[in-house]
């Protein structure tokens, strides 16, 4: 007796993601303390950066001209030349940085990211000042305009290189070769962007830039099904940073089981609803009705509509589907949309029965797992209670809720502003004492010191956070 599949095979349709090299990562975090470099760090550092590069430069030309015949004058002045003609290159190539280039043959590091390592690394070894006062963006942007953007891209820069080179030695199915094709522009707000090409067909696209601190790569329809998935994934999952931006899992139900109709029904019985706000829905149908569509076409039509004669079909629908129908479920900006449509009408087959359950996800209000790529039956399975006939194990994702933060400051501002007039009922009417009134708000709290007795909404800098801490150590002992 054969037992029935507990898992429908599904599959990743589009796949987005975001990571940062490890130096930048430092920055952010830099950035989060309070950390400001000071300017004349970076200008040591760049002058020191350059001054090895000049020396080794020296140390060449001293051992050429070692080797060389006393006499003969003209080696002598091709080896001055070629001494002060590199040394002004290198000087023009650190003033202004640039690392455009994918050089695919290469799995080694450039020497330009070598140097721009190396360089960061002296700038970061200096003093830092930390100031508590200003905002996160403030600190990454003064960090980041001493640092240099151009430095920063060449970092960027080599991430993607290695990245693209796996894409053809690592992530790939074997039947697929990928190619690079540089753009003029950026895209998605990163400054340098390529276009990605799966056996001559456009498959996604790779950007970066030092400005957004790292990269992001995008892989739709052609560029999925050219990856190896569980490759990709093993190679992957340890990077730090990694996220995955949008991933958007499918089922193809080519028997037309699981039909548009099917899918409506199912809403109606509130199986689209999967515990929180009710989703929002929009239905469409698409095609055409010409006089000359139903001379040519009537059979297919009639079964399409269902109806008998021409007239019937013409009077009751106006319009005839002959494009497919499509429900979504779901929006763009809750980061979670369902699109069930008729795929083989989509693409002009009017007869075929195959219809495609395709999900949207976003990183907006939901950290996507990274084994989403690996089990796509089980993650779409789990969206809403219509798909469960997709897989028996199911893996949900939570949707997060961002709770504002405020300072201090601002707390005050908002409790003074609506218990004022009690506090001062309180005093005239009730005739309480100042400390009496305090003693009523806070008589309640057992343990003033902790951090769980503060608003949960307190947004505390470095130093506050410290005191909590002191407080809550001196309270215990």
């Amino acid at each position: 007796m054969k037992t029935k599949p507990t898992t429908i095979p599904c599959l990743v349709d589009a796949l987005s993601l975001t990571w940062s090299p490890k130096e930048l990562l430092n920055i952010k975090q830099m950035a989060k303390i309070g950390a400001c470099i000071k300017s004349e760090l970076i200008v040591k550092a760049k002058d020191a950066a350059l001054n090895r590069e000049l020396a080794k430069l020296e140390n060449t030309k001293n051992k050429e001209l070692l080797g060389t015949n006393a006499f003969n004058a003209h080696e002598y002045e091709a080896i001055l030349s070629r001494y002060k003609e590199s040394c002004s290159t290198i000087t023009r190539e650190y003033n202004n940085r640039r690392h455009k280039d994918l050089p695919l043959k290469s799995l080694a590091l450039s020497d330009n990211e070598v140097s721009a390592r190396y360089e960061l690394r002296d700038m970061l070894k200096g003093e830092l000042e930390v100031d508590t006062g200003i905002k996160y963006g403030d600190r990454l942007n003064n960090l980041l305009d001493n640092i240099g953007v151009d430095l920063l891209d060449v970092l960027c820069c080599g991430e993607v290189e290695r990245f693209v080179c796996r894409l053809n030695n690592v992530f790939t199915q074997e039947t697929f070769i990928w190619t690079v094709k540089n753009n003029p522009t950026g895209r998605f707000n990163y400054s340098y962007s390529a276009t990605l090409y799966a056996d001559g067909e456009q498959a996604g696209v790779i950007c970066w830039g030092g400005k957004n601190l790292g990269c992001y790569v995008s892989f739709m329809g052609t560029g999925c099904n050219a990856l190896d998935m569980k490759r990709l994934y093993e190679e992957i999952k340890n990077i730090p940073a990694l996220k995955i931006t949008r991933i958007d899992l499918a089922h193809d139900d080519y028997a037309g089981k699981h039909s548009i109709k099917r899918a409506l029904s199912k809403a109606k019985k509130g199986l689209f609803n999967s515990g929180g706000r009710p989703a929002c829905y929009m239905y469409v149908e698409s095609g055409h009705l010409t006089e000359k569509m139903l001379k040519e076409n009537f059979k297919d039509l009639k079964e399409i509509s269902n109806e008998s004669t021409k007239s019937t079909a013409k009077k009751t629908f106006g319009f005839i589907p002959s494009k497919g129908k499509t429900l979504y479920i779901g929006s763009r900006e809750s980061g979670k949309l369902l699109r069930i449509y008729e795929k083989g009408k989509q693409l002009g087959d009017m007869k075929s029965k195959w219809v495609r359950w395709e999900v949207e996800l976003h990183s907006s209000q939901r950290v996507i797992p990274l084994d989403a790529m690996v089990k796509p039956s089980e993650y779409l399975a789990a969206t809403y209670p219509a798909l469960n006939f997709l897989s028996v194990e199911q893996c949900k994702i939570k949707t997060l809720v961002k709770q504002a933060t405020m300072t201090i400051e601002k707390i005050v501002e908002n409790q003074v502003i609506s218990t004022r007039k009690a506090i001062n009922m309180m005093r005239v009417i009730c005739g309480l004492s100042d400390s009496e009134i305090v003693e009523k708000f806070v008589k309640d709290i057992e343990e003033p010191d902790c951090r769980s007795s503060m608003p949960k909404r307190l947004k505390a800098s470095v130093i506050e956070e410290w005191v909590l801490q002191q407080q809550a150590q001196t309270a215990a002992a």
